[in-house]
C-alpha cells in the first residue's frame, strides 16, 4: 500500500539567520554603511519565498509532460510568461527555431538465441496516475537525435562504455567492430558513451540504467523509495554538445528567422549509428543470454541481486553473472525518428538596474522536461518562479537594484543545452562587455545537501549567503551543513571536484546546463547549484509531482530555502558597491592543475614551459589579494576609494573572466573559448584542457603553444587586477 501525503506540510515562516561565526556580519562588496540600506532589503527578501506556493508552482509545472517545441511546452512558456508579468519584470518571449528530433517509431528483440520483447514502456504504478501517460511519444524509449535504423547485430556488454573499458576489452580480445553495445548509464554523459562506440566502428548502443546505480542496489524503489524502479528507463539526448553546443544547424551563431543553416548532413555534433535506452528489465533479457568470457568483477551490476527487477509485469529472467557476449545473443533494432526545425521559446524577465542598469546579473534555468521533469528542471523552474515573485514583491515596496537582474527561462535544454546558447550567442556582444554573473539553478532540488559548482572566485560570496540560509531540517544555516559535508557529487553527476583546500567542497564546471555558454563562450563567471539527494528516476515517467511530495521535498521547503539563496545572490550582485569576486582562489587553483601536471610530462617541458605559469599565477594571486585586502577594508569601514574607484576597480574584477578566453577557441572545438575550463566528452569538467589535450596527443609543440596561450591569459589577468589594485592608491 503506497502511504501519501494530502499535500504540502505547512512550514513555518523562517527567522532571519545570524552568519555563522566564521562569516562575516557585512558581506563581501559591501561597507558597514551601504549595508545598512541593503540589510533592510535583504531581511525584506528572505521573508518572502514560501514553501507552499512553490509546491503549488511545481504542480502546475508538472500537470502534463512538456517536451520542448511542444504545445505543452508553449503554455508553459505562456504561463511563465504571465507570472513575470504580474511581478513587474517586464517579459519578453524570445523564439528561435532549431532542430529538433522525435520519435515515430521504436520496436526492439532478443533474436538468438531466444526471441524476447524489448523497449517497453514504463509500468503505471498504483494510485499515481501520472504514470499512466497514453502519448505514444512519452511511452516509448528513445534518444533525441539518434539516427533512424533497421538492422539485427550481435550484442556485447562494455560496463559504462568509457574508453577504459574498450581498453579491457581489447585486452580480452574482443572487438566493438559491428556489434550492439550494451552500457551501463552514469559515470559519463551517453553522447560521449555513443562517440566513443563510434569511434570502435560498433553498429549502435544501448543504454540501461542498473539497479547497483540508481535502483535497488541503492535502498528502496519507488513508489517505496526515492530509488528507480526496475522498469524505468533514462530519456536523453545523444548528441556531441561538448563539441559545440546549441542548434545542431546553426553553430556558433543564433538561430533567428533570417539566420543561415548548415545541412543536417554537415553537423558535427549529431552520432552516426543508433542509441537506445531500456530499462533493467529488458537490458536482463539481453545480459541473461549473454555467453563468453565472464566480465571483471568490477562490471558486474545488480540485476543478479535478490528482488532487483521485483515486481516484474514482464518476467525478465535472473542474472547469473555478467559476461561479455560471443557474437551468438542478437538484438534488432527497428529505430525511426523525425528531425525537423521547430520553433522553441525563452522568456526573459528583467528588473531595469538604477545606476549601472546595462550591467546584467543573470538568474538562469530550464523550463522543458523529456516527460514531467518534477526534479529537472521543474523543482528549478518553481523556484525561479517564487524568486520572480519575492523580486516582484520588493520591486512594490520600492527597491530599485543598481544593475540589472534578469530572469532567463530556457527552452530545449535537454537537446543541446539550445535555448541559453542561442539567446547567449544572439547577445554576446553584450553578455561578454556587461554581464557580471550567471546563476545557474537547473533542478533546485532532490534532496538536502547543498551542492556548488563555480568557477572559484564565486565560492566566498556563495558561502557569505549560504550562512544567512535557514537549512530546513537542522534549524541551522545552509552554510554549517554544508561545511560539514565531505562527500561530492551523486551518480548522475558529472562534477569534479576542486584543487583548492576551502572550508567547503565545491565543484569545476564542466558540461551539461546552461551557464556553459555563458562562461566558456562568452566569458561570464557562472557557478551551477542544487540540494541534492537520492534521486533514482532521473529523465523517466516517475519524475513527477508524487516523487517530489514524497520523497525529494516533502512540504516543498528545500525549494525555499534554494530561492532564498539564490535571490540573495542575485540582489548582492546586483548592489555590491565592490563586486564579490576572489580571484586569489583562482590563481591557487589553476596553479594547482598546473602543479599536478608534473607527473605526466618529461621534467624538462615541466621546468621549461609550465612552472614559469605556476610563478606566473602566484603574482596573479598576490596582485587579487591586495584587491580582496580592500574589499575586506571596505567590509570593515573604510570607505577608501571613492565612486570612480570603485568603477575602475569593478571593470577590473570583470575582466578578470574574459581575460581566460581566446578568440581563437580550443583546437578543434574553438566555440569553447576558456582556457581552463571546457566540459570532457563525459560533460566532467576539464581543466586546461587545451593544454591537456596536446599533452594526450604527446604533441609537445602543440602543448607549447598551448601553453603561451595560457601564459597570455594569466597576463592579461593580472594586468587587469593590476589596474584594479591602480585605483586604491
Amino acid at each position: 500500500m503506497l502511504a501519501y501525503c494530502a499535500g504540502p506540510r505547512p512550514i513555518a515562516r523562517p527567522r532571519p539567520l545570524r552568519a555563522a561565526r566564521d562569516q562575516p556580519e557585512v558581506p563581501l562588496g559591501f561597507s558597514p554603511a551601504s549595508y545598512v540600506a541593503e540589510k533592510r532589503w535583504e531581511e525584506l527578501y528572505l521573508a518572502l519565498p514560501d514553501a507552499s506556493r512553490c509546491g503549488r508552482f511545481l504542480r502546475r509545472l508538472t500537470v502534463r509532460p512538456h517536451l520542448a517545441g511542444t504545445p505543452a511546452d508553449r503554455r508553459l512558456a505562456e504561463f511563465v510568461y504571465d507570472e513575470f508579468k504580474r511581478d513587474g519584470l517586464a517579459p519578453e518571449l524570445v523564439e528561435y527555431r532549431v532542430l529538433l528530433s522525435y520519435p515515430r517509431r521504436v520496436e526492439a528483440e532478443v533474436v538468438a538465441p531466444a526471441r524476447a520483447k524489448l523497449a517497453h514502456s514504463e509500468p503505471a504504478l498504483p494510485r499515481d496516475k501520472a504514470t499512466r501517460v497514453s502519448d505514444p511519444m512519452m511511452q516509448m524509449p528513445w534518444n533525441a537525435y539518434s539516427p533512424s535504423a533497421d538492422m539485427t547485430a550481435p550484442v556485447i556488454y562494455v560496463n559504462y562504455g568509457a574508453e577504459k573499458d574498450y581498453e579491457e576489452l581489447d585486452k580480452l580480445g574482443v572487438s566493438a567492430k559491428g556489434k550492439i553495445v550494451l552500457a551501463r548509464n552514469f559515470h559519463g554523459y551517453r553522447g560521449g558513451k555513443s562517440l566513443e562506440a563510434e569511434k570502435r566502428g560498433a553498429a549502435g548502443v544501448m543504454v540501461y540504467s542498473d539497479p547497483a546505480d540508481d535502483g535497488s542496489g541503492k535502498g528502496k524503489t519507488y513508489p517505496e523509495g526515492p530509488w528507480g524502479p526496475p522498469g524505468h528507463f533514462q530519456r536523453g539526448a545523444v548528441v556531441y554538445d561538448f563539441l559545440i553546443p546549441g542548434d545542431p544547424l546553426t553553430p556558433g551563431w543564433a538561430s533567428t528567422d533570417s539566420a543561415p543553416r548548415i545541412p543536417e548532413t554537415e553537423a558535427k555534433i549529431l552520432p552516426r549509428i543508433p542509441m537506445l535506452p531500456l530499462s533493467a528489465w529488458d537490458a536482463a533479457e539481453i545480459i541473461s543470454r549473454l555467453a563468453g568470457p565472464e566480465a571483471p568483477k568490477e562490471w558486474q551490476g545488480g540485476l543478479g541481486a535478490p528482488g532487483a527487477l521485483d515486481p516484474n509485469p514482464f518476467a525478465a529472467p535472473p542474472v547469473a553473472a555478467y559476461r561479455i557476449g560471443d557474437g551468438s545473443t542478437k538484438v534488432h533494432l527497428a529505430i525511426e525518428m523525425e528531425n525537423r526545425v521547430t520553433p522553441i521559446w525563452d522568456v526573459i524577465g528583467k528588473i531595469h538596474g538604477s545606476e549601472e542598469p546595462e550591467k546584467l546579473v543573470v538568474l538562469s534555468n530550464h523550463r522543458d522536461a523529456w516527460v514531467y521533469g518534477a526534479v529537472d528542471p521543474s523543482s528549478g523552474t518553481a523556484t525561479l518562479l517564487e524568486t520572480a515573485r519575492a523580486l516582484g514583491g520588493l520591486l512594490k515596496r520600492g527597491f530599485r537594484p543598481r544593475r540589472t537582474i534578469v530572469l532567463g527561462s530556457w527552452d530545449a535544454e535537454e537537446y543541446t543545452l539550445t535555448g541559453s546558447t542561442e539567446w547567449g550567442e544572439q547577445f554576446e556582444q553584450e553578455l561578454t562587455k556587461n554581464a557580471v554573473v550567471c546563476l545557474n539553478v537547473d533542478a533546485a532540488t532532490s534532496g538536502q545537501d547543498f551542492t556548488l559548482s563555480a568557477i572559484p572566485a564565486l565560492v566566498p560570496a556563495v558561502a557569505q549567503a549560504a550562512a544567512v540560509v535557514r537549512d530546513p531540517a537542522t534549524g541551522r544555516s545552509v552554510y554549517d551543513r554544508w561545511r560539514q559535508r565531505r562527500k561530492f557529487g551523486s551518480v548522475r553527476s558529472y562534477a569534479v571536484a576542486g584543487a583548492t583546500n576551502l572550508p567547503v567542497t565545491f565543484g569545476l564546471l564542466g558540461g551539461g546546463s546552461d551557464y556553459m555558454v555563458f562562461l566558456e563562450h562568452d566569458g561570464v563567471p557562472s557557478l551551477d547549484m542544487i540540494f541534492d539527494g537520492p534521486y533514482g528516476v532521473y529523465h523517466s515517467v516517475y519524475d513527477d509531482y508524487e516523487w517530489m511530495e514524497r520523497f525529494g521535498d516533502p512540504g516543498f521547503a528545500y525549494h525555499a530555502a534554494m530561492s532564498r539563496l539564490w535571490g540573495l545572490l542575485a540582489v548582492r550582485f546586483a548592489d555590491a558597491d565592490l563586486l564579490p569576486l576572489d580571484y586569489s582562489i583562482y590563481a591557487d587553483e589553476i596553479a594547482a592543475y598546473l602543479a599536478a601536471l608534473k607527473k605526466t610530462v618529461p621534467a624538462d617541458f615541466y621546468s621549461a614551459e609550465l612552472l614559469p605559469l605556476v610563478e606566473n599565477c602566484r603574482e596573479w594571486r598576490d596582485q587579487a589579494a591586495k584587491l580582496n585586502n580592500a574589499l575586506s577594508a571596505l567590509r570593515e569601514g573604510d570607505e577608501g576609494a571613492g565612486l570612480a574607484s570603485r568603477a575602475r576597480i569593478n571593470a577590473s574584477l570583470m575582466a578578470e573572466e574574459r581575460a581566460l578566453l581566446d578568440a581563437r577557441g580550443l583546437p578543434g572545438r574553438p566555440w569553447f573559448r576558456h582556457l581552463v575550463y571546457a566540459p570532457l566528452p563525459s560533460y566532467e569538467a576539464e581543466t586546461l584542457p587545451g593544454l591537456r589535450e596536446a599533452l594526450l596527443k604527446k604533441d609537445l609543440e602543440g602543448a607549447r603553444e598551448q601553453a603561451k596561450r595560457l601564459a597570455s591569459a594569466i597576463d592579461r589577468a593580472t594586468r587587469a587586477i593590476r589596474e584594479g589594485v591602480g585605483a586604491l592608491k
